[in-house]
């Protein structure tokens, strides 16, 4: 794979990463001021959100390895 190609995806995911990290952070915070006193979530649905992120990683993982 070409180095630009490389450098461009990296700054790319990490970009879309670091925005999608920020909305679910704000989102949180809005929930919970809205819902004083209350947790945004709980643990519980706190370990789904985890899994499913480990999940999509998995999924684009075998996308990359398809397009080989």
């Amino acid at each position: 794979m070409n180095q630009n190609v490389k450098t461009i995806t990296l700054i790319v995911g990490t970009l879309l990463g670091a925005f999608l990290g920020y909305r679910a952070a704000l989102n949180f915070i809005q929930t919970s001021e809205d819902d004083t006193g209350k947790l945004p979530i709980t643990a519980s649905q706190g370990l789904q959100v985890g899994l499913t992120a480990v999940t999509a990683l998995k999924q684009i993982g075998k996308i990359s390895r398809n397009q080989g």
